[in-house]
């Protein structure tokens, strides 16, 4: 109490009269700054989506077994929405129920037949979208359009200011992995087999569209390489003998799992930055550009540019060197219009 009293009395304390804000002046400054942040984030995955779908769809013979056909567009079930993301969502929206396009990807199928963002998907071939049970019912109509071997078209009937519009959208073949951005200021990037995740820190930190495409495909070669599944299957296989060795009273604390996890880690990463330039490669980039963003990478990084035999990663002076002869090697290829595919051993 004594102490309590010591601060109170005499610590130091501000001593201007600081002029003070109605509370409503407050929330009402909270609203404006939450809908301005979801826009700039709702920009910035639109552009990150834009810059996907070229790698997706050119992509198509670097992911051989993960083929989708696609439309091109990003859309929202605002029934899932909860209270707070509802209204932040009608803020930069407006209100709007049902299945809602939120963007159409430049250059996509979507926007050649003249989908809209804030069109409001009212059937997908003839089938009613309902308002309950939307998403379900809406990804459900898409599902045999969707297959790599389907010919169907995609007959849509959208709201659009009132009225009633029918579209005709014919689906192209893309690689299947979607891309998120997260809400996050890490400057990271990763993969789970399916989809690419980019942190809201590595979108800023890129200069360029290059760059952001240059992380974008070091992800999808992780993905179409397999690489999640053949890491989950080291785990397993070094499990074995940790439940082995607990069959004998050893408690390994999964040590064999977690180095069967980590086995072919540093080639995983050499692997998908290879595959990846390819990616770039068929999507018309100029893989030149990549070394100075891995240079950027180092520089942020410099803990990683020495090897360390444990690193998941190699070191970021010896992906320098690689990226280099890998540009090197698909320059050579465009020369005499070879193929523009990853060499196989």
């Amino acid at each position: 109490m004594a102490v309590l009293f010591l601060f109170g009395g005499v610590g130091c304390a501000p001593t201007t009269k600081i002029a003070r804000p109605a509370g409503s002046d407050v929330l009402e400054e909270q609203q404006w700054q939450r809908i301005e942040a979801e826009k700039v984030y709702l920009e910035r995955n639109a552009h990150l989506q834009d810059l996907a779908w070229r790698i997706r769809t050119a992509g198509v013979p670097l992911c051989p077994d993960d083929h989708i056909r696609s439309v091109g567009w990003v859309w929202k079930d605002t029934a899932t929405l909860d209270k707070k993301d509802r209204t932040l969502f009608s803020g930069v929206y407006g209100l709007k129920d049902g299945i809602v396009i939120s963007h159409v990807i430049f250059g996509s199928p979507a926007a050649y037949a003249g989908l809209r963002e804030l069109d409001v998907i009212r059937s997908v071939n003839g089938v009613t979208i309902p308002a309950a049970n939307a998403s379900e019912v809406f990804v459900k109509s898409l599902e045999a359009v969707s297959m790599p071997m389907s010919q169907q078209h995609l007959v849509l009937e959208v709201e659009r200011d009132d009225q009633r519009v029918t579209l005709d959208i014919v689906p192209v073949t893309t690689c299947s992995f979607p891309v998120v951005l997260i809400k996050d200021d890490d400057l990271n990037a990763a993969a789970d087999g399916r989809a690419t995740y980019i942190t809201a820190g590595m979108y800023r930190f890129a200069e360029s569209d290059e760059e952001l495409m240059t992380v974008i495909a070091h992800e999808f070669a992780h993905n179409s390489e397999g690489h999640i599944e053949k890491r989950t299957g080291n785990y397993l296989l070094g499990s074995i003998f940790d439940i082995i060795a607990a069959g004998y009273g050893v408690n390994t604390q999964g040590t064999f799992g977690n180095v069967g996890g980590s086995l072919y880690s540093q080639d995983f990463e050499r692997e998908a930055d290879y595959v990846g330039m390819y990616y770039l490669a068929n999507a018309g980039v100029d893989t030149g550009v990549v070394n100075a963003f891995w240079r950027r990478m180092a520089i942020e990084h410099p803990e990683g540019i020495r090897e360390h035999y444990n690193s998941s990663h190699p070191s970021t002076a010896e992906r320098w060197a690689n990226l280099k002869a890998t540009h090197e090697e698909i320059e050579q290829k465009l020369v005499s219009e070879g193929a523009l595919l990853p060499e196989r051993k």
